[in-house]
C-alpha cells in the first residue's frame, strides 16, 4: 500500500470508534460476560468445591473459550492445579494471566488464598518475573493512552445525610485512540475519587475514598478520612496511602515536581500540602505548576470536565455528558466524524465523576469548570 494512503486511512481511523479485535487491553470497562461462559465457570466452581480438579478445568477453559475476556476463569484454573499439587502448572497458568491483563489480575493473583503455597516453592520464581516483565509492559501501553476514571460497577447512591460510605466503584483506565481498547491502572478496590498526572506524564497522583459526612440531604456536606497514593506507571509500583488529615470540605490536587494539596476544612481555613517520601509536609503556598492543571474535589465529587487531544496521527477532544439514564459518560469528538461515547457501563469521568445522586436533587450548580487537560479471594 502507498504510505501516504495508509497514512490517511491511519489517521481516519484514530479516534477508533470499536476496539480493534485482537490488540492488547480490554475491549470495554465492565464488559458482561457471555452467558454460556458464566454458566461453565459457576459449573466449574462447582466441581472446584467436589476437588474433581480435572473436569473442573475443562468447564473453566470451555468459559474462556466462549469469553475470552472472563479472566476469573484463568485464575480458577490456576488455582485447581495448585489445589492438585501441580505448583509448576500453577505458577504458569497464574504468570499466563498477569502478563495478560497485569491490572487488575496481579493483585487477584497475589491474594488468591489457593495459590499462596506458591510463595514457598521455587516455581514462584515464574511468577515474581511475570509480575516484572508485565508491570513495565502495562506501563509503557497505558502510557500512551488517556487517562479517566470510570466505574466498574453500579455505585452506592450518596443522596441521603448522616455518614455515608463512597462505595463508588471507582478506578482509573487509560483509553488508547488508535485501538479503541482500554487498560485498567489502579486495583484500589473501587475507592478512587479523582487524579493529576506529573507532567512527564510517568506519575499519577490520586485521591481515595473515605466516606462522606452530609448533615442533610442536598448538601454538600464533608469529606472524611481521605487519603493521597501516586502510581509511577514505568513501573505500576504503589506508594503508601497518605491519610489527609480531618474533615475537608474542598482538595484541590495538583502535580508539580511532586503532589500539591490545598485542602479547606470545614471551619474554612485553607492548608497547602506538599507530598514528600516521609509524607505530607507543610507547604506555604501551592507552585505555580500544581496550580495549572488541578483536579478539585468536593462533597458533590469532580466537576465535569474536558480536554482537548492533539497526537501525531489522531486530533479529537474528550468531554462530559449524560445519556438517556443519566449517567454520565466521556464523549470522543474529531472534526467531521461522528461522537460516540467509550464504552463505561456505569459511567466515567475525566478526572472523576460528581457523585451519584437521586432523580429529585439537581445536579449541583459548580464555581466553574475544572481547567481542561491537554494532553484471600473466593473463586471468580
Amino acid at each position: 500500500m502507498n504510505l501516504a494512503l495508509f497514512l490517511v486511512l491511519q489517521a481516519a481511523a484514530c479516534p477508533a470508534s470499536a476496539p480493534v479485535a485482537g490488540r492488547p487491553g480490554l475491549p470495554a470497562v465492565a464488559k458482561l460476560p457471555a452467558a454460556a461462559a458464566m454458566r461453565y465457570n459457576g459449573e466449574g466452581k462447582q466441581l472446584y468445591r467436589q476437588e474433581r480438579w480435572n473436569e473442573a478445568r475443562e468447564k473453566y477453559r470451555a468459559a474462556l473459550a466462549a469469553d475470552p475476556d472472563l479472566l476469573g476463569a484463568a485464575l480458577n484454573v490456576a488455582c485447581s492445579y495448585s489445589r492438585q499439587g501441580r505448583y509448576a502448572e500453577a505458577a504458569d497458568e497464574a504468570a499466563k494471566l498477569i502478563r495478560q491483563a497485569y491490572v487488575p489480575w496481579n493483585r487477584e493473583v497475589e491474594e488468591a488464598a489457593d495459590l499462596g503455597i506458591l510463595q514457598d516453592q521455587s516455581v514462584y520464581a515464574t511468577i515474581q518475573t511475570a509480575r516484572r516483565e508485565a508491570a513495565a509492559a502495562w506501563g509503557e501501553q497505558a502510557r500512551q493512552g488517556m487517562f479517566f476514571v470510570a466505574r466498574t460497577k453500579p455505585p452506592v447512591n450518596v443522596s441521603g445525610e448522616g455518614v455515608l460510605v463512597l462505595g463508588l466503584n471507582q478506578e482509573i483506565f487509560a483509553w488508547i485512540p488508535e485501538t479503541g481498547r482500554f487498560f485498567q491502572i489502579t486495583s484500589e478496590d473501587g475507592r478512587v475519587l479523582a487524579y493529576t498526572v506529573s507532567a512527564d506524564g510517568r506519575r499519577i497522583a490520586y485521591l481515595l475514598a473515605g466516606k462522606l459526612v452530609r448533615p442533610s440531604a442536598g448538601q454538600a456536606g464533608a469529606l472524611r478520612g481521605l487519603a493521597l497514593r501516586v502510581l509511577e506507571l514505568p513501573t505500576m509500583s504503589l506508594g503508601l496511602r497518605v491519610p489527609i488529615p480531618g474533615d475537608v470540605r474542598r482538595v484541590q490536587l495538583g502535580f508539580a515536581a511532586q503532589p500539591e494539596l490545598k485542602v479547606t476544612d470545614v471551619a474554612g481555613t485553607n492548608t497547602t500540602w506538599r507530598l514528600l517520601p516521609s509524607g505530607l509536609a507543610a507547604n506555604p503556598v501551592l507552585s505555580a505548576a500544581a496550580r495549572l492543571e488541578p483536579v478539585v474535589l468536593t462533597g458533590f465529587g469532580v466537576e465535569p470536565a474536558t480536554r482537548q487531544v492533539k497526537r501525531e496521527q489522531c486530533r479529537f477532544s474528550l468531554s462530559m455528558h449524560k445519556d438517556a439514564a443519566g449517567l454520565w459518560r466521556v464523549q470522543v469528538a474529531r472534526l467531521g466524524g461522528k461522537p460516540f461515547p467509550l464504552d463505561t457501563k456505569y459511567g466515567a469521568g475525566l478526572r472523576g465523576l460528581p457523585f451519584p445522586r437521586n432523580n429529585a436533587q439537581r445536579d449541583h450548580e459548580s464555581i466553574g469548570p475544572v481547567p481542561g487537560m491537554t494532553e484471600g479471594k473466593e473463586l471468580r
